[in-house]
């Protein structure tokens, strides 16, 4: 799903949000430095066997598997509502707050519904922005 998915009558695209791959690898850069000193003490702790390889692969595992989910975290803003890559989406009545996070966007909403986050973007003040002004914007329904 690459392109704008279809939209509801009235409704405008306002943000497209692609995932960074700059941001992936700043994040993969940290897993992996905060991964260096537990290799060191299980070095340390278990010289001779193949243990001190575990966190190491542990988190380039989690890393490959992020890579390949890179692509399906994309987003719309709309004048609406947040629609989601995997076809979900959030009306912005539904949105409470809207805050930054170490590596995306957190949408918290109201109600029972769980919150959503948005992975990676490049300028999340921009984002955040977006959603906001969209939301305040009284264009929503």
């Amino acid at each position: 799903m690459t392109q704008t998915p279809p939209l509801q009558n009235g409704e405008d695209v306002v943000f497209d949000h692609i995932p960074s791959a700059r941001v992936f690898k700043r994040t993969a850069l940290m897993m992996i430095g905060l991964t260096i000193p537990v290799v060191v003490v299980f070095l340390y702790v278990f010289p001779d066997t193949i243990w001190p390889t575990v966190p190491l692969f542990v988190t380039c595992v989690i890393l490959m598997q992020e890579r390949v989910r890179l692509g399906r975290y994309r987003a719309w803003i709309t004048n609406q509502r947040v629609i989601l890559q995997g076809g979900d989406a959030i009306s912005l009545n539904d949105v409470a707050r809207v805050a930054a996070r170490t590596n995306g966007v957190q949408i918290v909403t109201k109600g029972d519904r769980a919150n959503t986050k948005l992975h990676y973007p490049e300028n999340p003040a921009a984002l955040i922005t977006a959603i906001e002004t969209a939301q305040h914007s009284g264009a929503q329904t």
